[in-house]
């Protein structure tokens, strides 16, 4: 049995534990989760249960107080210097870590053994530390052969900037927290954006959109935003019909989760960039239809009229179009929706067809 050494930042869990799972019925995983002293854990149980697994060994690391302090340069060498003395016939991990782990990583492991996965190709503008990071991309792919990519749009985008390199495509597992065990609050038509709270998310046009929807057909409907906010009052300021709005300014704990989708009718998404989004996959995982900016990122889970609807990006216009199409028609495309939505989710984000992908990869990179 072949062995692998996994690397999973905090940021990431969400995306590897659901793989890592899987994959430990076909490989020997030694399986490393970093967080700093400041992450917060929501992944306890879920990863104890794992631990019963036969080929998966699990090591929980706390690397200092921050990520970008000195002392996590000195942890990732320990490490870095652990797995190189180890047998091992793959590492695989993510660009993440910043600013040390990838340099180290390019520095002291054979980087033919190392695969990279690359969730954001492009940095999304309107980020945090914007050219920071997209410094930080440009010397990962300069530095590493293998990558992985978990959208096709993201794939192309690669290829385009290091035709050289090799580059595979596997799409996430779809993010699943669970059932909620509560009955819905309220019949009132019901849009959701939750997550990090960005000024690439465009918050401000779904709330205009949604005042305007709401001065055009007086009909009452409800849009929760959740989320946690550093600038909220700017957000805050734009609002004057409060009672339209369900607002959680805060973090979102993994266990509200599937209460908050129980709630929710449409995901909105009105972004003016993005190179992958996790929320997507939560909603594609509780079928709920999405209404989201024409980017790539979106355009491979969307189909506009079939399993949400697809709007230019950061457009008001055309989100109270949406918005106002749905209200009058008072939901009854829905079930349509829901129903394409599970289609979608057995052809593309089967698990027995991902796994297969990422054996796939592992596979190709080992041989060579």
């Amino acid at each position: 049995m072949k062995h692998i050494q996994w690397i999973t930042f905090n940021a990431f869990i969400d995306t590897d534990i659901y793989i890592v799972k899987e994959l430990a019925e076909f490989y020997s995983i030694n399986w490393h989760v970093i967080r700093s002293g400041n992450d917060k854990f929501e992944y306890a149980s879920m990863i104890d249960e794992m631990k019963q697994k036969e080929n998966l060994t699990i090591n929980l690391h706390v690397c200092g107080r921050r990520l970008r302090k000195i002392e996590s340069a000195f942890f990732f060498t320990r490490l870095l210097r652990k797995l190189k003395m180890s047998d091992v016939d793959l590492v695989y991990t993510s660009m993440a870590g910043a600013p040390y782990f990838i340099p180290l990583l390019a520095i002291l492991l054979k980087r033919k053994k190392v695969i990279v996965a690359i969730h954001n190709v492009h940095v999304p503008k309107g980020g945090s530390a914007y050219y920071f990071f997209k410094l930080y991309n440009k010397m990962t792919i300069g530095c590493f052969n293998n990558f992985q990519t978990f959208s096709r749009s993201q794939y192309d985008d690669l290829k385009a900037i290091a035709p050289q390199k090799n580059v595979y495509y596997a799409p996430f597992i779809l993010k699943d927290y669970g059932k909620s065990e509560k009955s819905r609050t309220s019949e009132l038509i019901t849009f959701l954006t939750f997550g990090n709270i960005r000024e690439y998310k465009r918050i401000d046009i779904l709330i205009e959109a949604a005042q305007q929807a709401y001065e055009v057909t007086r009909k009452k409907f409800r849009v929760i935003i959740a989320g946690q906010c550093d600038e909220w009052q700017k957000y805050q300021k734009l609002i004057k019909y409060d009672f339209l709005f369900d607002l959680r300014i805060g973090r979102v704990e993994n266990a509200d989760i599937p209460d908050l989708f129980n709630e929710t009718d449409y995901f909105v998404a009105p972004y003016q960039d993005i190179a992958q989004s996790g929320s997507v996959m939560v909603a594609m995982n509780y079928s709920k239809p999405i209404i989201a900016s024409k980017l790539p990122a979106f355009k491979e889970v969307v189909r506009s009229g079939e399993t949400g609807y697809l709007i230019t990006p950061a457009c008001e216009d055309e989100l109270v179009e949406v918005m106002i199409d749905i209200l009058r028609n008072e939901n009854q495309t829905y079930e349509r929706l829901t129903n394409n939505i599970e289609k979608i989710k057995q052809q593309k984000f089967a698990t027995e067809a991902i796994v297969e992908k990422y054996k796939e990869i592992f596979e190709d990179v080992i041989a060579k």
